[in-house]
Order: C-alpha cells, then structure tokens, then sequence
C-alpha cells in the first residue's frame, strides 16, 4: 500500500465529529415540527434510517466483501456502539443531558 493509501485509511476523529454533528443537525431540522417547534425523535425509524445509511456505505466497500467479514464488521460495530453509549451515558450523568427529554410513555 502507498503511503498516500494509508494516509487516507488512517481514522479522522475530527472528521467523524463533523459528520455526526452534520447529521445530528439534519435530523433535528428534519423532525421538527413548524407549527410548536418540538422536535418529536422517534428512536427505532432514526435508528433504522442510520443502519440504512451504514448498510449503503458498506455496501460499496471492499471490506464487506463476504458473510465472515460482515460479521466481523457487524460485531466491531456492536462493541464500538457499546462503548459510546456508555461515553454518552456518563457524559449526561455529570453535566446533564444537552437536550430535554419527554418520554411518551410517561405521558397522562
């Protein structure tokens, strides 16, 4: 592999938090809605449209070649998911959640 290659493979975090930041932020324009200006999340479609978009990426990628590697891919993914909620989880229990929560369920 030329040096260019792996310059290129190399994880960018500051590139990553760009995108979630992008994303974050289409998401919240996305579902918000106009007329209160609540932003209704419904976690299993958001859930579901980022696996898509994980699935759309992987599936122009030489790594996802065969079953094996899409289980190896699939697991690293559960451990590194594991490993931010927990991060994130933390985060909200010392210095609070950055955003109000209402859970429906919870609503009389």
């Amino acid at each position: 592999m030329s040096s260019s290659a792996k310059e290129f493979d190399r994880f960018n975090p500051q590139y990553r938090d760009r995108i979630r930041e992008a994303v974050w932020a289409t998401i919240i324009e996305t579902a918000r809605d106009p007329a209160s200006g609540m932003v209704p999340l419904l976690n299993y479609e958001i859930y579901d449209a980022l696996l898509q978009l994980q699935a759309m990426i992987l599936a122009s990628s030489k790594q996802a070649g065969s079953p094996a590697k899409m289980r190896e891919i699939s697991n690293d993914f559960a451990k590194r998911l594991r490993k931010h909620v927990s991060e994130f989880k933390k985060q909200y229990d010392d210095n609070g959640m950055p955003f109000d929560v209402i859970h429906t369920d919870e609503i009389h």
